[in-house]
């Protein structure tokens, strides 16, 4: 049965005027560590990054660190400077596995400060970032900055709403932007923080009611958290089970802010732009790819291998669709996440002369995000997916509670794909002629209009006039992308641009002002032209074709690869790539005949035209993985070798750190072997500094005009447990310095067994001092 701390009126007086000390269990220690550790939990379920595991350590740290200073007698001033040098001691040490390469601790310190730096001299340069570091080490910071928040606010203040609210917003972000579902961590969330409130509560009506002389049973925080708990279960039941009725409502509500927040995301997906894709043993990779694509400034990229594919056809490789414009960059929003294992398999719309492909993709860094040609219909391991229903409205897609074909617009893997690891993804690839595609029908569909005829109103005028003047004197959707095309294709490449100022429209800057870029530029010039001609595209981005490799029958692709394309919706073929980038070949098609129509508008999926694409006689690929280790393996292996002997090392040091610090708090139950290789008068001398030390430490007041005795009568008013040994030590050190035979052997004994009970004592009484924690934690461990 758990009972409550009491608090004595002596102790309600005692404390400052105007801080209310709040009285709590190891049971509320406990609640706000769960709810603060469950944060940490969650932002690593959802995989924004890798890294994220280093999370729960620091939190913990956090959430312990952060309550013994608050149920100290410390000052605000000195409390701010001690959360700041443990947390920054705990976050370095925390996320010194993140460093890349082999360095030491320190020099893995040196290179966060480095990368770190890094970071912000390419946001001052106006440059997106590619370093994932950055972004655990932020998160890290505000982790440790609300558990040292919460735990002042709850232990100190007794301040319940200032506990659970930050936390409680952080979940909610975390929850509504993850790609992966996490409720359960936001119901654990809700347990914890209304069990907390509850604990305040009844805390607050304690206080109250022994100021009021009110008597109430020792154990009724029993019986208030038994009902409590039952209470709070049902509701989460309810509020689970409860149908979202009002959801078309709430969206309504929020309209209003969009804009203002769709700015907000395209800054930090300026500052983060690998949330998705990261850093892993061995190979930092700094082409990244998520759900949002900003449009900055030069990027610099090397001939790094990203990874290897086997295929019979070698097309685009397809990490991410975009499908939303914002003049400065293109994200994919009102999309469902599926997951690909337990939920269901998905299928994919129906389109004509298209023929499924399967691609064996080995990695040569690491990544959770799985890469294929256009469009991706299946992969061989656990993933999920953000996918486009088709014939859903973005509206109806976010309200819906069943989906039908959809287009999986981002696949993302449940574990990290290592070095050397592979897997096999299946995609549609399309075939269709020119002639078909040059006749094909112009009705698009509800969504198809609202998903990719969007465009901002800060785009230009001049950039609309110029789109209908390219497409003046053709008549079909086809070859108005094709007059398109050439036409952002005369303008010269050139990847060290300095970007678009703030508020700049992308497109325009290319079209009007620069008049060079690279492949985001050329494609979102073309994009936002056609959207205007009313012919839906969108953009897409991952890596072009790479180079043939006989030796190995796959083609290696590298960072130098990475890309971004346009493609455009036929309503019987489906998406079709174009390639608006100077740098790149045009893609050519056959010019074919035009197939007849099936009814219902659909086309025969039979392909009368062979594809001019390039294609192989590449046997099916077969398992890439080597029999027996790979030098990766062996070095993931080795390495996590080396961190089981330094955990190791470093639990031993900490026993051994233990068992000193024991022996040193424990009094001597006899006397000891002397330890002294000096004169008597020196060492007895030595002894009674450290006892005068330790009354200043203690605030005893024992200036240096007193006499021995009269000192040792201070101790002993100020401490009476000490009064005896003190009194022993004073007389030795008395008759040592003034008498004029030196202290024998025995008595120098005698005085350093005094002296090893005194100094546990004295270490007791400043830690229940200082830190209140005897007369505090009594009561919490009962």
């Amino acid at each position: 049965m758990a009972t409550l701390t009491q608090i004595s009126p002596t102790q309600e007086l005692s404390q400052p005027a105007g801080r209310q000390v709040a009285t709590r269990s190891v049971f509320d220690f406990l609640l706000l560590g769960f709810m603060l550790v469950n944060l940490a939990m969650a932002l690593e379920a959802a995989q924004w990054s890798p890294g994220l595991d280093k999370l729960f350590i620091i939190t913990s740290i956090a959430v312990v660190a952060g309550a013994l200073i608050a149920i100290s007698d410390f000052s605000p001033l000195f409390s701010l400077v001690y959360t700041v040098i443990t947390g920054a001691a705990a976050i370095l040490y925390g996320l010194a596995g993140l460093a890349t390469g082999v360095v030491t601790g320190r020099e893995a310190v040196y290179q966060i400060v480095d990368r770190t730096i890094a970071w912000v001299e390419a946001i001052v340069a106006s440059q997106a970032s590619a370093d994932t570091l950055v972004f655990v080490l932020l998160l890290a910071i505000l982790l440790w900055l609300l558990s040292f928040n919460a735990a002042w606010a709850y232990f100190r203040d007794g301040r319940k709403w200032q506990t659970i609210l930050p936390t409680g917003l952080a979940m909610l972000i975390n929850l509504y932007y993850a790609p992966r579902d996490l409720k359960a961590y936001f119901i654990l969330y809700l347990i914890a923080a209304m069990l907390l409130l509850v604990r305040a509560t009844l805390a607050q009506r304690q206080t109250q009611w022994r100021r009021a002389h009110i008597h109430f049973p020792v154990d009724i925080g029993f019986d208030v958290m038994r009902d409590s708990i039952i209470f709070i279960l049902f509701v989460v039941t309810v509020s689970w089970v409860l149908p979202t009725a009002l959801a078309g409502d709430n969206q309504n509500m929020v309209n209003p802010l969009e804009d203002p927040w769709q700015q907000v995301k395209t800054e930090w997906n300026k500052l983060f732009s690998t949330l998705n894709y990261g850093e892993g043993s061995g190979v930092s990779p700094t082409v990244v790819f998520t759900a949002s694509h900003p449009l900055g400034g030069a990027r610099n990229i090397s001939n790094t291998p990203v990874m290897d594919v086997q295929t019979t056809l070698n097309r685009y490789y397809q990490a991410s669709l975009m499908d939303s414009y914002s003049s400065q960059s293109w994200e994919l929003r009102n999309t469902v996440n599926i997951n690909l294992v337990t939920d269901y398999h998905v299928p994919s719309p129906s389109y004509a002369a298209r023929r499924q492909i399967t691609q064996r993709v080995t990695m040569r860094q690491t990544t959770n995000v799985l890469m294929g040609a256009p469009m991706i219909t299946g992969v061989d391991i656990p993933a999920d997916a953000r996918v486009i229903p088709q014939g859903l409205t973005p509206e109806e897609a976010l309200a819906a509670e069943t989906i039908g074909a959809s287009e999986q617009a981002l696949v993302i893997s449940h574990a990290l794909i290592q070095p050397g690891e592979s897997y096999t993804i299946t995609s549609s690839i399309s075939f269709a002629t020119e002639s078909q595609l040059r006749s094909d029908s112009t009705q698009y569909a509800p969504d198809i209009i609202a998903r990719y005829l969007q465009l901002p109103d800060t785009v230009p005028q001049r950039v609309y006039d110029l789109a209908e003047k390219i497409a003046t004197g053709y008549n079909n959707p086809y070859d108005i992308a094709k007059a398109v095309e050439t036409y952002v294709r005369s303008y010269p490449y050139n990847d060290q641009i300095p970007g678009p100022s703030p508020g700049q429209d992308a497109a325009d800057y290319f079209l009007f002002e620069e008049k060079q870029g690279y492949c985001d530029y050329y494609a979102t010039s073309m994009a936002v032209m056609l959207r205007h001609l009313g012919i839906p595209a969108r953009l897409a981005q991952g890596y072009a074709t790479g180079e043939y490799d006989p030796f190995t029958n796959s083609y290696r692709l590298t960072e130098k690869d990475a890309h971004a394309w346009v493609e455009v919706f036929f309503p019987t073929y489906g998406w079709i790539q174009f390639e608006p980038t100077s740098s790149e070949p045009v893609i050519e098609r056959q010019a074919g005949a035009v197939e007849p129509p099936e009814p219902g508008g659909r086309a025969s999926a039979v392909e009368r035209d062979q594809p001019k694409e390039e294609e192989r006689n590449i046997p099916e690929p077969k398992d890439l993985q080597p029999q027996g280790k790979s030098p990766d393996s062996l070095l993931r292996l080795s390495r996590a070798s080396v961190g089981r002997f330094l955990l190791a090392l470093g639990l031993v040091g900490l026993l051994i750190i233990g068992l000193m610090l024991r022996r040193v708090m424990r009094a001597p139950q006899s006397k000891r072997k002397l330890r002294t290789h000096k004169a008597p008068q020196a060492f007895i001398d030595g002894l009674w500094t450290r006892l005068l030390w330790w009354g200043r430490r203690l605030d005893v007041p024992v200036p240096p005009s007193l006499t021995p005795r009269e000192q040792a009568t201070a101790f002993a008013q100020a401490l009476p447990q000490v009064s005896d040994d003190v009194s022993i030590l004073a007389q030795l050190y008395a008759r040592g310095k003034y008498s004029q035979h030196p202290l024998q052997e025995d008595e120098l004994s005698e005085a350093q067994f005094a002296w090893l009970k005194l100094r546990s004592q004295f270490i007791r009484a400043w830690v229940d001092k200082r830190l209140q924690v005897f007369h505090r934690f009594r009561f919490w461990l009962r």
